[in-house]
Protein backbone atom coordinates (compact mmCIF):
# COMPACT_ATOMS: atom_id res chain seq x y z
CA UNK A 1 0.00 0.00 0.00
CA UNK A 2 1.39 3.94 -0.68
CA UNK A 3 -0.30 6.82 0.27
CA UNK A 4 -0.38 10.28 -1.33
CA UNK A 5 -1.68 13.71 -0.31
CA UNK A 6 -5.18 14.16 -0.14
CA UNK A 7 -6.85 17.42 -1.79
CA UNK A 8 -7.04 18.88 2.23
CA UNK A 9 -3.15 18.56 2.08
CA UNK A 10 -2.92 15.47 4.52
CA UNK A 11 -1.86 11.88 2.76
CA UNK A 12 -4.14 9.33 1.74
CA UNK A 13 -3.73 5.95 1.46
CA UNK A 14 -4.02 4.08 -1.73
CA UNK A 15 -3.56 0.33 -3.49
CA UNK A 16 -1.19 0.51 -6.21
CA UNK A 17 -1.88 -2.49 -8.28
CA UNK A 18 -1.32 -3.64 -12.18
CA UNK A 19 -4.63 -1.61 -12.88
CA UNK A 20 -2.63 1.30 -13.24
CA UNK A 21 -0.14 0.21 -15.21
CA UNK A 22 -3.01 -1.22 -17.31
CA UNK A 23 -4.39 2.40 -17.46
CA UNK A 24 -1.12 3.72 -18.24
CA UNK A 25 -1.28 1.39 -21.41
CA UNK A 26 -3.97 2.50 -22.83
CA UNK A 27 -3.30 6.24 -22.39
CA UNK A 28 -0.29 5.01 -24.63
CA UNK A 29 -2.09 3.40 -26.83
CA UNK A 30 -4.76 6.29 -27.51
CA UNK A 31 -1.19 8.45 -28.14
CA UNK A 32 -0.72 6.39 -31.01
CA UNK A 33 -3.90 6.15 -32.19
CA UNK A 34 -4.12 9.77 -32.49
CA UNK A 35 -0.92 10.47 -34.24
CA UNK A 36 -1.66 7.76 -36.82
CA UNK A 37 -5.14 9.72 -37.40
CA UNK A 38 -2.89 12.61 -37.94
CA UNK A 39 -0.28 11.22 -40.30
CA UNK A 40 -3.56 9.36 -42.27
CA UNK A 41 -4.71 12.62 -44.61
CA UNK A 42 -1.17 13.58 -45.31
CA UNK A 43 -0.53 9.94 -46.49
CA UNK A 44 -3.75 10.64 -48.76
CA UNK A 45 -2.69 13.38 -49.79
CA UNK A 46 0.97 12.22 -50.91
CA UNK A 47 -0.70 9.38 -52.69
CA UNK A 48 -3.54 11.87 -54.06
CA UNK A 49 -0.68 13.94 -55.27
CA UNK A 50 1.27 10.74 -56.61
CA UNK A 51 -2.14 9.87 -58.16
CA UNK A 52 -2.26 12.94 -60.22
CA UNK A 53 0.97 12.97 -61.36
CA UNK A 54 0.87 9.36 -62.47
CA UNK A 55 -2.65 10.30 -64.24
CA UNK A 56 -0.91 14.05 -66.42
CA UNK A 57 2.30 11.66 -67.10
CA UNK A 58 0.01 8.85 -68.96
CA UNK A 59 -2.01 12.09 -70.01
CA UNK A 60 1.04 13.40 -71.54
CA UNK A 61 2.40 10.31 -72.92
CA UNK A 62 -0.61 9.89 -74.95
CA UNK A 63 -1.06 13.44 -76.12
CA UNK A 64 2.65 12.90 -77.17
CA UNK A 65 2.81 9.15 -78.66
CA UNK A 66 -0.87 9.50 -80.17
CA UNK A 67 -0.63 8.97 -84.23
CA UNK A 68 -3.76 11.16 -84.75
CA UNK A 69 -2.88 15.17 -84.59
CA UNK A 70 -4.27 16.48 -81.35
CA UNK A 71 -4.10 20.26 -80.65
CA UNK A 72 -5.45 22.68 -78.53
CA UNK A 73 -6.04 26.15 -80.53
CA UNK A 74 -8.00 29.41 -79.16
CA UNK A 75 -10.69 31.29 -81.43
CA UNK A 76 -8.07 34.18 -82.15
CA UNK A 77 -6.95 31.23 -85.24
CA UNK A 78 -4.00 30.52 -83.06
CA UNK A 79 -2.38 27.13 -82.17
CA UNK A 80 -1.77 26.80 -78.26
CA UNK A 81 -0.66 23.56 -77.72
CA UNK A 82 0.20 20.69 -80.07
CA UNK A 83 1.41 17.30 -80.37
CA UNK A 84 4.87 16.13 -82.11
CA UNK A 85 2.97 14.06 -84.51
CA UNK A 86 2.69 17.71 -86.33
CA UNK A 87 5.82 17.75 -86.94
CA UNK A 88 5.50 13.81 -89.00
CA UNK A 89 3.02 15.03 -91.09
CA UNK A 90 3.54 18.51 -91.97
CA UNK A 91 7.22 18.81 -91.60
CA UNK A 92 7.38 21.96 -89.74
CA UNK A 93 8.56 22.85 -86.10
CA UNK A 94 6.22 22.94 -83.33
CA UNK A 95 7.55 26.39 -82.96
CA UNK A 96 6.60 27.27 -86.93
CA UNK A 97 3.00 26.12 -86.43
CA UNK A 98 2.43 28.08 -83.20
CA UNK A 99 3.95 31.20 -84.59
CA UNK A 100 1.74 31.86 -86.82
CA UNK A 101 -2.05 31.82 -87.41
CA UNK A 102 -3.15 28.23 -88.69
CA UNK A 103 -5.19 30.15 -91.67
CA UNK A 104 -1.45 30.23 -93.23
CA UNK A 105 -1.31 26.39 -93.50
CA UNK A 106 -4.41 26.11 -94.90
CA UNK A 107 -5.23 25.77 -98.96
CA UNK A 108 -6.77 29.14 -99.70
CA UNK A 109 -9.59 26.95 -101.49
CA UNK A 110 -10.64 25.90 -97.78
CA UNK A 111 -9.88 28.86 -95.94
CA UNK A 112 -13.45 30.28 -95.48
CA UNK A 113 -14.73 26.76 -94.64
CA UNK A 114 -12.53 26.66 -91.87
CA UNK A 115 -13.37 29.92 -90.89
CA UNK A 116 -16.96 29.03 -90.62
CA UNK A 117 -16.00 26.29 -88.62
CA UNK A 118 -14.42 27.97 -86.14
CA UNK A 119 -17.18 30.11 -86.13
CA UNK A 120 -19.67 27.24 -85.29
CA UNK A 121 -17.24 25.73 -82.91
CA UNK A 122 -17.63 29.24 -81.25
CA UNK A 123 -21.44 28.95 -80.27
CA UNK A 124 -20.37 25.55 -78.42
CA UNK A 125 -21.62 23.19 -81.26
CA UNK A 126 -18.90 20.44 -82.16
CA UNK A 127 -17.82 19.23 -85.68
CA UNK A 128 -17.45 15.73 -86.65
CA UNK A 129 -15.72 14.69 -90.08
CA UNK A 130 -14.34 18.46 -91.68
CA UNK A 131 -12.01 18.25 -93.93
CA UNK A 132 -9.33 21.10 -95.54
CA UNK A 133 -5.81 20.85 -96.49
CA UNK A 134 -3.06 21.66 -95.11
CA UNK A 135 0.24 22.74 -96.65
CA UNK A 136 3.19 20.69 -95.84
CA UNK A 137 6.63 22.46 -95.75
CA UNK A 138 7.80 21.03 -98.67
CA UNK A 139 4.72 22.61 -100.67
CA UNK A 140 2.14 20.28 -101.61
CA UNK A 141 -1.06 19.58 -99.14
CA UNK A 142 -1.94 17.15 -97.33
CA UNK A 143 -5.93 16.54 -96.60
CA UNK A 144 -6.83 16.54 -92.62
CA UNK A 145 -9.97 15.45 -91.21
CA UNK A 146 -11.20 16.79 -88.10
CA UNK A 147 -13.55 16.43 -85.08
CA UNK A 148 -13.16 19.31 -82.85
CA UNK A 149 -15.23 20.58 -79.91
CA UNK A 150 -14.92 23.77 -78.06
CA UNK A 151 -15.17 25.66 -74.49
CA UNK A 152 -16.41 29.18 -75.20
CA UNK A 153 -16.13 30.63 -72.33
CA UNK A 154 -12.52 29.85 -72.50
CA UNK A 155 -12.44 30.52 -75.89
CA UNK A 156 -10.08 27.31 -76.40
CA UNK A 157 -10.83 24.31 -78.80
CA UNK A 158 -9.90 21.22 -78.45
CA UNK A 159 -9.38 19.07 -81.20
CA UNK A 160 -8.24 15.83 -83.38
CA UNK A 161 -7.03 15.63 -87.13
CA UNK A 162 -6.40 12.70 -88.99
CA UNK A 163 -4.17 12.20 -92.59
CA UNK A 164 -6.62 11.71 -94.90
CA UNK A 165 -4.72 12.13 -98.20
CA UNK A 166 -3.99 8.03 -99.08
CA UNK A 167 -7.73 7.49 -97.75
CA UNK A 168 -9.23 10.32 -100.63
CA UNK A 169 -6.14 9.06 -103.31
CA UNK A 170 -7.49 5.51 -102.73
CA UNK A 171 -11.05 6.48 -103.02
CA UNK A 172 -10.70 9.30 -105.70
CA UNK A 173 -9.12 6.46 -107.80
CA UNK A 174 -12.01 4.11 -106.83
CA UNK A 175 -14.36 6.74 -108.26
CA UNK A 176 -13.00 7.68 -111.39
CA UNK A 177 -12.55 3.73 -112.21
CA UNK A 178 -16.11 3.42 -111.67
CA UNK A 179 -17.12 6.75 -113.47
CA UNK A 180 -14.73 5.01 -116.43
CA UNK A 181 -16.59 1.79 -116.39
CA UNK A 182 -19.82 3.71 -116.81
CA UNK A 183 -18.80 5.05 -119.66
CA UNK A 184 -17.30 2.19 -120.85
CA UNK A 185 -20.69 0.30 -120.48
CA UNK A 186 -22.70 3.36 -121.76
CA UNK A 187 -20.40 3.09 -125.10
CA UNK A 188 -20.87 -0.68 -125.01
CA UNK A 189 -23.51 -3.38 -126.71
CA UNK A 190 -22.96 -5.53 -124.00
CA UNK A 191 -25.06 -5.29 -120.76
CA UNK A 192 -23.74 -6.93 -117.29
CA UNK A 193 -25.91 -8.16 -115.02
CA UNK A 194 -26.13 -10.37 -111.70
CA UNK A 195 -28.95 -12.70 -110.75
CA UNK A 196 -30.26 -15.05 -107.76
CA UNK A 197 -28.52 -18.33 -107.74
CA UNK A 198 -32.89 -19.46 -107.27
CA UNK A 199 -35.47 -20.91 -110.10
CA UNK A 200 -36.62 -17.03 -110.55
CA UNK A 201 -33.10 -15.96 -111.34
CA UNK A 202 -34.39 -12.53 -110.18
CA UNK A 203 -31.94 -9.80 -111.18
CA UNK A 204 -29.91 -8.26 -108.47
CA UNK A 205 -27.96 -5.57 -110.62
CA UNK A 206 -28.34 -4.57 -113.91
CA UNK A 207 -25.82 -2.08 -115.70
CA UNK A 208 -26.79 1.40 -116.80
CA UNK A 209 -26.59 1.26 -120.59
CA UNK A 210 -29.72 -1.70 -120.28
CA UNK A 211 -31.35 1.46 -121.14
CA UNK A 212 -30.45 1.97 -124.24
CA UNK A 213 -30.42 -1.41 -125.40
CA UNK A 214 -33.75 -2.20 -124.16
CA UNK A 215 -35.49 1.46 -123.08
CA UNK A 216 -36.36 0.01 -119.66
CA UNK A 217 -35.30 1.90 -116.82
CA UNK A 218 -32.89 -0.59 -114.17
CA UNK A 219 -35.76 -0.77 -111.25
CA UNK A 220 -38.29 -1.89 -114.20
CA UNK A 221 -35.97 -5.05 -114.96
CA UNK A 222 -35.07 -5.36 -111.48
CA UNK A 223 -38.72 -6.10 -110.13
CA UNK A 224 -38.64 -9.83 -109.69
CA UNK A 225 -40.51 -11.86 -112.91
CA UNK A 226 -40.22 -9.01 -115.00
CA UNK A 227 -37.37 -10.53 -117.01
CA UNK A 228 -38.83 -13.49 -117.71
CA UNK A 229 -42.36 -11.61 -118.72
CA UNK A 230 -40.59 -9.92 -121.45
CA UNK A 231 -39.35 -12.45 -122.89
CA UNK A 232 -40.57 -13.88 -126.65
CA UNK A 233 -43.25 -16.54 -125.37
CA UNK A 234 -41.77 -18.83 -128.47
CA UNK A 235 -38.42 -18.58 -126.36
CA UNK A 236 -39.70 -18.90 -122.47
CA UNK A 237 -39.31 -22.78 -122.51
CA UNK A 238 -35.61 -22.71 -123.89
CA UNK A 239 -34.69 -19.66 -121.15
CA UNK A 240 -35.97 -22.04 -118.50
CA UNK A 241 -33.67 -25.60 -120.23
CA UNK A 242 -30.97 -23.11 -120.71
CA UNK A 243 -31.28 -22.03 -117.03
CA UNK A 244 -31.43 -25.52 -115.64
CA UNK A 245 -28.57 -26.18 -117.29
CA UNK A 246 -26.74 -23.49 -115.85
CA UNK A 247 -26.96 -24.39 -112.22
CA UNK A 248 -26.04 -28.00 -112.95
CA UNK A 249 -22.76 -26.84 -115.22
CA UNK A 250 -21.69 -23.78 -114.09
CA UNK A 251 -21.95 -21.78 -117.43
CA UNK A 252 -24.23 -21.13 -120.03
CA UNK A 253 -25.01 -19.14 -123.76
CA UNK A 254 -28.35 -19.03 -125.40
CA UNK A 255 -30.17 -16.82 -127.26
CA UNK A 256 -33.12 -15.36 -127.16
CA UNK A 257 -36.07 -12.82 -127.90
CA UNK A 258 -37.02 -9.62 -125.27
CA UNK A 259 -39.51 -7.28 -125.76
CA UNK A 260 -38.29 -3.62 -126.24
CA UNK A 261 -39.98 -1.19 -124.38
CA UNK A 262 -41.58 -0.06 -127.58
CA UNK A 263 -43.24 -3.14 -128.19
CA UNK A 264 -40.46 -4.61 -130.67
CA UNK A 265 -38.80 -7.87 -129.77
CA UNK A 266 -34.66 -7.66 -129.87
CA UNK A 267 -32.59 -10.52 -130.20
CA UNK A 268 -29.89 -11.03 -127.39
CA UNK A 269 -26.77 -13.43 -126.38
CA UNK A 270 -27.20 -14.46 -123.31
CA UNK A 271 -23.52 -15.49 -121.44
CA UNK A 272 -23.74 -16.45 -117.87
CA UNK A 273 -21.80 -18.56 -114.97
CA UNK A 274 -23.02 -19.35 -111.66
CA UNK A 275 -20.38 -18.01 -108.59
CA UNK A 276 -20.12 -20.67 -105.86
CA UNK A 277 -18.85 -20.24 -102.43
CA UNK A 278 -16.55 -22.28 -100.71
CA UNK A 279 -18.57 -25.78 -100.26
CA UNK A 280 -19.20 -25.05 -103.69
CA UNK A 281 -23.22 -23.70 -102.85
CA UNK A 282 -24.80 -21.57 -105.55
CA UNK A 283 -24.45 -17.86 -104.33
CA UNK A 284 -25.06 -15.57 -107.54
CA UNK A 285 -25.38 -15.87 -110.91
CA UNK A 286 -22.89 -13.19 -113.09
CA UNK A 287 -23.04 -12.67 -116.75
CA UNK A 288 -23.93 -10.65 -120.06
CA UNK A 289 -26.52 -9.69 -122.35
CA UNK A 290 -25.80 -8.00 -126.36
CA UNK A 291 -28.00 -7.10 -128.37
CA UNK A 292 -27.45 -9.58 -131.30
CA UNK A 293 -30.87 -8.04 -133.55
CA UNK A 294 -28.35 -6.45 -136.30
CA UNK A 295 -26.90 -9.99 -136.80
CA UNK A 296 -30.24 -12.11 -137.11
CA UNK A 297 -31.43 -9.32 -139.49
CA UNK A 298 -27.99 -9.65 -141.28
CA UNK A 299 -28.28 -13.62 -141.44
CA UNK A 300 -31.89 -13.26 -142.73
CA UNK A 301 -31.02 -11.01 -145.51
CA UNK A 302 -27.93 -13.37 -146.06
CA UNK A 303 -30.42 -16.17 -146.73
CA UNK A 304 -32.84 -14.05 -148.34
CA UNK A 305 -29.56 -13.21 -151.02
CA UNK A 306 -28.46 -16.70 -150.91
CA UNK A 307 -31.82 -18.22 -151.86
CA UNK A 308 -32.17 -15.08 -154.99
CA UNK A 309 -28.79 -16.05 -156.13
CA UNK A 310 -29.24 -20.03 -155.69
CA UNK A 311 -32.78 -19.29 -158.40
CA UNK A 312 -30.37 -17.30 -160.73
CA UNK A 313 -27.72 -19.63 -160.44
CA UNK A 314 -29.37 -22.57 -160.99
CA UNK A 315 -32.99 -21.52 -162.64
CA UNK A 316 -36.18 -23.65 -163.55
CA UNK A 317 -37.63 -23.05 -166.56
CA UNK A 318 -40.92 -24.90 -167.07
CA UNK A 319 -41.33 -24.52 -171.12
CA UNK A 320 -44.53 -27.17 -171.10
CA UNK A 321 -46.85 -28.51 -168.36
CA UNK A 322 -44.46 -31.65 -168.33
CA UNK A 323 -41.00 -30.54 -169.24
CA UNK A 324 -38.49 -28.13 -167.20
CA UNK A 325 -35.30 -27.33 -168.14
CA UNK A 326 -32.11 -26.03 -165.83
CA UNK A 327 -29.71 -24.07 -167.28
CA UNK A 328 -26.45 -24.29 -165.64
CA UNK A 329 -23.97 -21.61 -165.18
CA UNK A 330 -20.35 -21.16 -163.51
CA UNK A 331 -18.52 -23.73 -161.24
CA UNK A 332 -20.17 -26.51 -159.60
CA UNK A 333 -18.85 -28.52 -156.53
CA UNK A 334 -20.63 -30.46 -153.93
CA UNK A 335 -22.72 -27.32 -152.40
CA UNK A 336 -24.25 -26.34 -155.57
CA UNK A 337 -24.77 -30.00 -156.72
CA UNK A 338 -27.33 -30.82 -153.80
CA UNK A 339 -28.67 -27.63 -154.34
CA UNK A 340 -29.43 -28.56 -157.63
CA UNK A 341 -30.52 -31.76 -157.40
CA UNK A 342 -32.71 -30.56 -154.59
CA UNK A 343 -34.34 -27.70 -156.92
CA UNK A 344 -34.49 -30.11 -159.67
CA UNK A 345 -36.56 -33.03 -157.35
CA UNK A 346 -39.01 -30.34 -155.74
CA UNK A 347 -39.84 -28.64 -159.15
CA UNK A 348 -40.67 -31.86 -160.91
CA UNK A 349 -42.85 -33.12 -157.93
CA UNK A 350 -44.58 -29.80 -157.73
CA UNK A 351 -45.35 -29.36 -161.46
CA UNK A 352 -45.28 -33.50 -161.72
CA UNK A 353 -42.98 -33.09 -165.29
CA UNK A 354 -42.46 -36.22 -167.15
CA UNK A 355 -38.94 -34.76 -168.69
CA UNK A 356 -36.32 -32.70 -166.66
CA UNK A 357 -33.56 -31.28 -168.79
CA UNK A 358 -30.38 -30.75 -167.27
CA UNK A 359 -28.25 -28.19 -170.00
CA UNK A 360 -24.01 -27.55 -168.76
CA UNK A 361 -22.84 -25.50 -171.73
CA UNK A 362 -22.03 -22.86 -169.16
CA UNK A 363 -19.89 -24.98 -167.21
CA UNK A 364 -16.49 -24.30 -167.88
CA UNK A 365 -15.02 -27.36 -166.02
CA UNK A 366 -15.98 -30.97 -166.08
CA UNK A 367 -13.68 -33.41 -164.55
CA UNK A 368 -14.54 -36.73 -163.54
CA UNK A 369 -15.91 -35.36 -159.73
CA UNK A 370 -18.01 -33.06 -161.98
CA UNK A 371 -19.33 -35.74 -164.06
CA UNK A 372 -19.96 -38.29 -161.32
CA UNK A 373 -22.00 -35.47 -159.55
CA UNK A 374 -24.13 -35.16 -162.86
CA UNK A 375 -24.65 -39.18 -162.96
CA UNK A 376 -25.92 -39.20 -159.38
CA UNK A 377 -28.52 -36.14 -160.43
CA UNK A 378 -29.55 -38.14 -162.99
CA UNK A 379 -30.13 -41.81 -161.20
CA UNK A 380 -32.06 -39.44 -158.45
CA UNK A 381 -34.34 -37.84 -160.90
CA UNK A 382 -34.86 -41.26 -162.80
CA UNK A 383 -36.02 -42.81 -159.65
CA UNK A 384 -38.98 -40.41 -158.94
CA UNK A 385 -40.14 -41.66 -162.52
CA UNK A 386 -39.15 -38.47 -164.99
CA UNK A 387 -36.98 -38.82 -167.64
CA UNK A 388 -33.59 -37.02 -167.79
CA UNK A 389 -31.71 -35.60 -170.75
CA UNK A 390 -28.10 -34.04 -169.96
CA UNK A 391 -27.55 -31.42 -172.69
CA UNK A 392 -24.44 -29.02 -173.90
CA UNK A 393 -22.44 -32.37 -174.09
CA UNK A 394 -18.53 -31.28 -175.56
CA UNK A 395 -15.82 -33.23 -175.95
CA UNK A 396 -14.38 -33.04 -172.44
CA UNK A 397 -17.46 -33.49 -170.85
CA UNK A 398 -17.91 -36.86 -172.82
CA UNK A 399 -14.59 -37.92 -171.92
CA UNK A 400 -15.36 -37.65 -168.29
CA UNK A 401 -18.25 -39.04 -168.79
CA UNK A 402 -16.43 -42.18 -169.86
CA UNK A 403 -13.54 -42.43 -167.99
CA UNK A 404 -16.31 -43.21 -164.86
CA UNK A 405 -16.93 -46.70 -166.30
CA UNK A 406 -19.99 -46.00 -165.54
CA UNK A 407 -23.29 -47.36 -167.03
CA UNK A 408 -24.63 -44.94 -169.19
CA UNK A 409 -27.65 -47.01 -170.97
CA UNK A 410 -30.72 -45.11 -169.98
CA UNK A 411 -29.25 -41.76 -169.65
CA UNK A 412 -29.85 -39.43 -172.78
CA UNK A 413 -27.54 -36.91 -173.74
CA UNK A 414 -27.72 -33.96 -176.56
CA UNK A 415 -24.83 -31.80 -177.61
CA UNK A 416 -27.45 -28.45 -177.34
CA UNK A 417 -30.05 -27.63 -175.47
CA UNK A 418 -31.90 -27.03 -178.73
CA UNK A 419 -31.91 -30.37 -179.62
CA UNK A 420 -32.36 -31.76 -176.25
CA UNK A 421 -35.79 -29.54 -175.94
CA UNK A 422 -36.81 -30.88 -179.70
CA UNK A 423 -36.31 -34.62 -178.57
CA UNK A 424 -38.12 -34.05 -175.08
CA UNK A 425 -41.26 -32.07 -177.36
CA UNK A 426 -40.93 -35.02 -179.68
CA UNK A 427 -41.09 -37.63 -177.41
CA UNK A 428 -44.40 -35.73 -175.81
CA UNK A 429 -42.77 -36.73 -172.40
CA UNK A 430 -43.15 -40.47 -172.64
CA UNK A 431 -40.61 -41.61 -172.25
CA UNK A 432 -36.52 -41.37 -172.89
CA UNK A 433 -36.00 -41.03 -176.64
CA UNK A 434 -32.75 -42.56 -178.23
CA UNK A 435 -30.32 -39.74 -179.56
Amino acid sequence: MSSGTGTDGTEEPFMQSTTGKGSHAKRAHGGADVARSRARPRQDERRSRTSARAGSEERERFFSLSLDLLCVAGTDGRFKDLNPRWEQVLGYSLDELMSRPFLDFVHPDDRAPTIAAVETLGKGEAIVCFTNRYRHKDGHYILLEWSSSAVPERQVVYALARDVTEREAISAARRAAEERLQHLLLSSRVVLYAAKASNDFAPTFISNNVAGQLGYGIRELLTPGSWVERIHPEDRERFAAGRAALLEDGTHSCEYRIRHKEGNYRWIHDDSRVVRDAESNAVEVVGSWQDMTERHESEQLIRRQSAALLELSTPLIPISDEILVMPLIGVVDSRRAGQVLEMLLNGIVQRSARVAILDITGVGVVDTKVADTFMRIARAVQLVGTSFILSGIRPDVAQALASLGADLKGLTTHSTLQAAIRQAMMQGGSGVAAR
